[in-house]
């Protein structure tokens, strides 16, 4: 992943609430599982493996993020580990298709979270957080981003 879309992801975990954190995690998986697909077309097997890897530990992240007492949490953790069974299939077997079962089965699911998350209007998990801003100066097409004000007490409240 380069330097700038770990920009975008940082950017948007800080403003976003706990069921926006999901759908970033999501779109973080299909960033992994494009370089998978992009490294296995260029035959670069260290960046294959590496990229089959993190879209794995992505999984693994929303896997652990369940919680249990809701019903659902069962059926999603089985969707969960299919996906995660395919993408392990796919390390070794470098097919195509085994990514795809997999990606079939997070887009529904991202598909869903996008809803749930547009009805959910909690807060942001970081109070506190930097705020940015994006404008247009100094010319057409030219956009630069301004930070908000530092302050020590940003990031998470316990």
């Amino acid at each position: 992943m380069r330097q700038e879309e770990i920009a975008t992801f940082t950017r948007k975990i800080a403003a976003s609430n706990p069921t926006e954190l999901i759908c970033v995690l999501y779109e973080i998986y299909f960033t992994y599982e494009a370089e998978a697909l992009q490294a296995l077309d260029d035959g670069d097997q260290s960046a294959y493996v590496q990229a089959v890897r993190q879209s794995g530990q992505v999984i693994e992240h929303l896997k652990n993020a369940l919680d249990f007492t809701y019903p659902v949490a069962g059926q999603l953790y089985a969707l969960y580990d299919y996906a995660e069974r395919q993408m392990a299939r796919a390390m070794y077997r470098k097919d195509k298709e085994d990514i795809a079962n997999a990606g079939k089965v997070m887009g529904q699911l991202q598909e869903a979270f996008a809803e749930v998350a547009k009805a959910d209007q909690s807060e942001p998990v970081m109070r506190n957080a930097q705020q940015i801003t994006a404008g247009m100066t100094y010319g057409r097409g030219d956009v630069n981003e301004t930070m908000g004000s530092m302050d020590a007490s940003r990031g998470y409240w316990a």
